[in-house]
C-alpha cells in the first residue's frame, strides 16, 4: 500500500463554449471547459507531477442547474490494436479519471459533491475548490487532501 500524503492538485481549463453571461459569480464557470493541464503538488516539499502527462486531455461541464461533470486522460492513451485484453483495459483505466455530482460556488471556491466516480472513493465526499477565471482561462486548485496516488 503507498504512504498517504497531503497534496493539492491544480488544472487549468480553456472556455469552449460561450455560456449565456450572469451577474453572478456562480454562473462564470457555467460552461463548457477544456483540460489544458493538470498538476499534482506535495504540500511541503518542491515535488509537483504532471499526472496526466504535459498535454493532457478533457473537459469539465459546470450546468447552470447547478451540475458538474469531468473526464480526464492521459496525453499517450493508445487505442486496443483488436480485441481489447484485461492488461489494456487496466492500462487505459490508468490512465483516465472522472466524476459527476452536483456543485455550488461559495465565493471563489467550488464546492464539489460528486455522486460518481471512474474510482469511486470521492463519490459521497466533498471536494472544495479555489477558482479563478482570466480571460477564458478557468483554473482550479483542490483544498489540500490525504492521498497515496502521488
Amino acid at each position: 500500500m503507498g504512504r498517504a500524503f497531503v497534496s493539492a492538485t491544480a488544472f487549468a481549463l480553456a472556455l469552449v463554449s460561450s455560456p449565456a453571461r450572469a451577474q453572478e459569480t456562480t454562473d462564470s464557470i457555467v460552461g463548457v471547459w477544456k483540460l489544458n493541464s493538470f498538476v499534482r503538488k506535495e504540500v511541503g516539499t518542491d515535488r509537483s507531477v504532471q499526472a496526466f502527462g504535459e498535454h493532457p486531455s478533457g473537459y469539465r461541464i459546470h450546468t447552470k442547474g447547478g451540475h458538474a461533470f469531468y473526464m480526464f486522460f492521459h496525453e499517450n492513451r493508445k487505442a486496443p490494436a483488436g480485441s481489447i485484453t484485461d492488461a489494456e483495459r487496466i492500462d487505459l483505466f490508468k490512465s483516465m479519471t472522472g466524476a459527476g455530482g452536483t456543485y455550488e460556488v461559495e465565493g471563489g471556491r467550488v464546492v464539489f459533491r460528486p455522486e460518481v466516480s471512474t474510482a469511486q472513493s470521492p463519490a459521497g465526499t466533498t471536494l472544495k475548490y479555489q477558482f479563478e477565471i482570466a480571460g477564458r482561462i478557468l483554473t482550479m486548485t483542490t483544498d489540500p487532501i490525504k492521498s497515496s496516488a502521488g
